[in-house]
């Protein structure tokens, strides 16, 4: 923004002893700043208008100073016109701005007066948005623009906070989704009763009205995000849910909770999947991006007893790590500060990196746990796949999972398979052919 400068009144002189009328405050003080008018809520503001019927309403803050405000003073606002836009700002930025027309805003009132008590003055610009979203449609490529400024015939303005520059880039309806997008994990033990699942759905922009707002469950739409993302969600029974399929998202709120009552009687340990839907509002539209809301139930199997387990690899690491670290059973060990390690002294095993456990006994096998190693650079299992065997010779691929580099357990499904061994096939690794892993764990029935 063009900007200008006041000079700075003179220095005050401290003079001991002297109370003569030439230094009172009123004659140190140059007289144009007796009193100065400004815009509080001066230079640029971006906005973005939402077409609700409705004007966009915003506030210019006028406020008197100087070092005798008790005056009374007068001012004006005004609009910037086209031409003094473009030399002052399109020029100089390389920005084609488009000024306004007076049919597109109105101003509360252009002459203000202040009293000498008044020391600021808010006055209301209404934006007229369905005439600026025309005006926006027959000029594409500029910017629309509504440059207030503040001039006084008989007062002075301060030059550096005279003008208020309303950029706005876009004219939007606006629309009603979830405000969250992607997978929401709820994970349950098998054989939970009743748990509650809270869904957050609301609107894009301020809310002054009571919207009515209808959802409702589809199950088509599961069989179709298996097949694009590789998963293996099971649609949750309707028996096993409940929610209330109309609610009214009320003035003043711009969102609202939808609870989803989820009943654990008869669940298996898989996957299951309720995409909830948006299919109607009484006002508005509906997002495109956010019409949908994917709630994950992850009901996992109990946890095995580890206690008797055996494990086997293609490569560990016996000397390199110290005692008691770096070897394979370690990851069954307990201890999270403790990891297996793929072999790197003396040579080294590329991928893919195995790890074949025997639990001794037939299960049926939900979801499997991995801990990475608890170190912060050193994370390295990054994808793989999930083995399960009965006889350690004819393996199942039931499973792949992609890793995060989190410290925490991660627990992955598995098509529910039975088997007495389970297989850990590492093919992609974080640190070239590095593989580390603090703990692992399986999960399901008996």
């Amino acid at each position: 923004m063009k900007t200008k400068y006041i000079l700075a009144a003179s220095a005050f002189v401290l003079l001991g002893a002297c109370d003569e009328s030439e230094y009172e405050l009123e004659n140190l003080v140059p007289e144009q700043y007796h009193k100065v008018l400004y815009i509080n809520n001066s230079g640029t503001i971006d906005m973005i208008l939402y077409n609700t019927g409705e004007d966009n309403t915003c506030k210019l803050s006028i406020f008197k100073g100087g070092s005798q405000s008790e005056q009374t003073a007068d001012a004006i606002i005004g609009v910037l016109e086209q031409d003094v836009v473009d030399k002052t700002y399109s020029e100089p930025e390389m920005v084609n701005y488009k000024v306004l027309a007076p049919e597109c805003y109105s101003i509360e009132t252009t002459e203000l007066h202040f009293s000498s008590e008044d020391r600021f003055k808010n006055v209301t610009v209404a934006i007229h948005v369905p005439e600026v979203e025309k005006t926006i449609a027959r000029n594409p490529g500029a910017i629309c623009v509504l440059p207030l400024y503040l001039y006084s015939r008989t007062d002075s303005v301060n030059e550096y906070k005279n003008e208020t520059f309303i950029k706005i880039s876009e004219v939007l309806t606006p629309t009603l989704g979830f405000m969250s997008t992607g997978i929401d994990y709820q994970t349950y033990t098998v054989g939970f009763d009743m748990e509650t699942a809270k869904i957050e759905f609301g609107l894009d922009t301020d809310n002054s009205w009571d919207i009515d707002c209808m959802f409702e469950v589809d199950p088509d739409f599961v069989a179709g995000y298996n097949a694009e993302h590789g998963t293996s969600f099971v649609v949750l029974p309707e028996k096993n849910y409940s929610f209330e399929k109309e609610i009214t998202l009320s003035k003043e709120k711009k969102s609202i909770d939808l609870p989803v009552t989820i009943n654990g009687n008869g669940l298996q340990p898989v996957d299951y999947l309720l995409p909830v839907r948006v299919v109607d509002v009484s006002l508005f539209g509906i997002s495109e991006t956010t019409n949908i809301y994917l709630l994950a139930i992850r009901v996992i199997g109990n946890q095995f007893d580890r206690s008797n387990w055996s494990i086997t690899t293609n490569t560990e690491e016996k000397t390199g790590e110290g005692a008691n670290n770096g070897v394979a059973t370690c990851l069954l060990d307990g201890n999270i500060n403790s990891f297996w390690h793929s072999q790197w002294s003396g040579g080294s095993v590329n991928l893919p990196h195995e790890l074949t456990v025997d639990v001794k006994e037939t299960v049926t096998f939900s979801h499997f746990g991995l801990m990475e190693r608890q170190h912060a650079s050193y994370k390295d299992v990054k994808a793989g796949e999930f083995y399960v065997s009965s006889d350690n010779t004819n393996w199942t691929l039931v499973g792949k999972f992609e890793a995060k580099q989190v410290y925490e357990n991660q627990v992955f499904p598995v098509t529910p398979t039975k088997g007495r061994y389970f297989k850990i096939r590492i093919t992609e690794s974080n640190r070239e052919q590095n593989s580390s892993l603090a703990e692992i764990y399986a999960y399901g029935t008996k």
